[in-house]
């Protein structure tokens, strides 16, 4: 072969292999991009529920998920910074101006969070009574009632919020104890998700049910020397234009308001501490017993197992159950523990009554 041709010949190789090799780097750089906007797209329009709010139940439910923002934008922050480090031209100038855009969106989720890991944890002075409280989806009754007496029982829970009990959950519960251990009752088990009950160590009175769709009750704890106010709830979802969920909500907001003395909102709420009725809650001076002793996130639902998709199980993602307290109670625990049967967890909290 004459030696010009081989010298063609090497040349088009050469050739050859540095256009394959341009083009597999922007394969890589386009997929690299590709990955940032599917992180960046669901995030921004979480973002933005959160803070615009708009009316609707998709909507709604979509600012459930502001935590989990978190993780999104830190893994673009991630590719981004991959970007930065190895990129040139074009690609290094688009990461850093988009790195400038998500270092404060992921700033605003982490202040978001804050208040359940660094809020202001309440100095308990060892001078309150002491008073737990339980609260728990039974999920149509089908909670194991074994477990449910147990584990109340065993956290030693002063008063029990059951949501979402049948006629056939109330008397499981009852063969498997729960009235010797609570004698003093109210509220009402219904067929589906509507009934809500409550079971105390401690006598009840003025017991009145709430205007919400599914039953909600206030009423007073007697402890020695001091009365409790409790509200268990149980708000519907927001479905649909949610007008439902508001207006359960705005009830439950009268209904805390309006009480005498040391005050809780206890139940399954269907709301996160991101949603407005609970930052309007918060504002009337009713605060999550989680994010005051700062127990950090502790969802509720689904819980872990019990909801699957496509086969594949859901882990906990929600804290849409709670414990609100006023300024009245000191928290010292919160605690949330799966109970067989239900996709809810329950909450426990241990309280300290000023």
């Amino acid at each position: 072969m004459p030696d010009y041709l081989y010298d063609v010949l090497v040349a088009r190789r050469e050739s050859c292999f540095a256009l394959a090799s341009v083009a597999g780097m922007r394969i890589r750089w386009l997929v690299l991009g590709l990955g940032v906007v599917a992180l960046l797209t669901p995030g921004l329009v979480i973002t933005g529920a959160r803070l615009l709010e708009p009316p609707g139940g998709r909507w709604i439910r979509l600012v459930s998920f502001t935590p989990h923002a978190i993780v999104l934008y830190t893994l673009a922050l991630l590719l981004l910074m991959l970007t930065l480090a190895a990129g040139r031209g074009a690609w290094r100038r688009t990461s850093a101006l988009t790195c400038v855009l998500v270092v404060p969106l992921l700033a605003l989720h982490l202040y978001w969070v804050s208040s359940l890991y660094v809020g202001q944890r309440q100095a308990l002075d060892g001078q309150g009574q002491p008073f737990t409280v339980m609260s728990a989806n039974l999920s149509i009754g089908d909670a194991d009632p074994a477990q449910v007496v147990e584990l109340a029982v065993e956290h030693e829970v002063d008063v029990v919020v059951l949501l979402e009990i049948t006629k056939d959950a109330e008397a499981g519960l009852r063969e498997a104890g729960l009235q010797e251990a609570f004698p003093h009752v109210a509220g009402t088990a219904a067929w589906g998700v509507t009934g809500t009950m409550v079971f105390s160590t401690r006598a009840l009175s003025e017991v009145t049910a709430l205007d919400t769709k599914f039953e909600g009750f206030s009423m007073r704890v007697l402890m020695p020397g001091r009365t409790i106010d409790l509200v268990a709830v149980h708000p519907v979802r927001p479905l649909e234009d949610a007008r439902e969920w508001q207006a359960d909500h705005a009830t439950i907001r009268h209904a805390a308001v309006a009480a005498r003395g040391p005050t809780l909102v206890v139940g399954d709420l269907n709301a996160t501490l991101d949603h407005q009725p609970m930052r309007e809650l918060d504002g009337r001076g009713f605060q999550d017993a989680a994010a005051l002793v700062n127990s950090g996130w502790q969802p509720t639902w689904p819980a872990s197992g019990e909801v699957s998709i496509f086969g594949i199980r859901v882990p906990s993602m929600l804290q849409i159950d709670h414990v609100m307290v006023d300024d009245a109670f000191g928290v010292v625990d919160t605690e949330a523990v799966s109970i067989r049967g239900t996709d809810h967890r329950a909450v426990f909290a241990t309280l300290a009554v000023r």
